[in-house]
């Protein structure tokens, strides 16, 4: 049966055993997943990394990207290319 190390908000530890899911996938991190970064990684699949609420980082409402690529995506936003891309988007003709 796996057990899980869930962080309390005072500092804490508590332990979880049970099938509660795929552990987070973070370096040295033992706490369940709730979470699957979002990142494209191409032909329209995503990175798919299990994550704890702690390394699930939100870059849009309901996308979530792992450590790894929110380092790949400051970078990209920092270099301008979200700016880049948006002035190629047309809005959707309303009917």
């Amino acid at each position: 049966m796996p057990c899980y190390i869930e962080r309390t908000r005072d500092g804490g530890t508590m332990f979880l055993c049970g099938n509660l899911g795929p552990h987070c996938a973070a370096e040295k991190c033992a706490a369940s997943s709730g979470y699957l970064c979002d990142y494209q990684v191409g032909d329209g699949k995503t990175c798919d990394l299990p994550l704890c609420s702690s390394h699930a980082y939100q870059v849009a409402p309901n996308v979530h990207y792992c450590p790894g690529h929110l380092i790949l995506w400051n970078e990209f936003r920092d270099s301008g290319g979200v700016e880049k891309e948006l002035v190629n988007v047309v809005p959707f003709p309303q009917k």
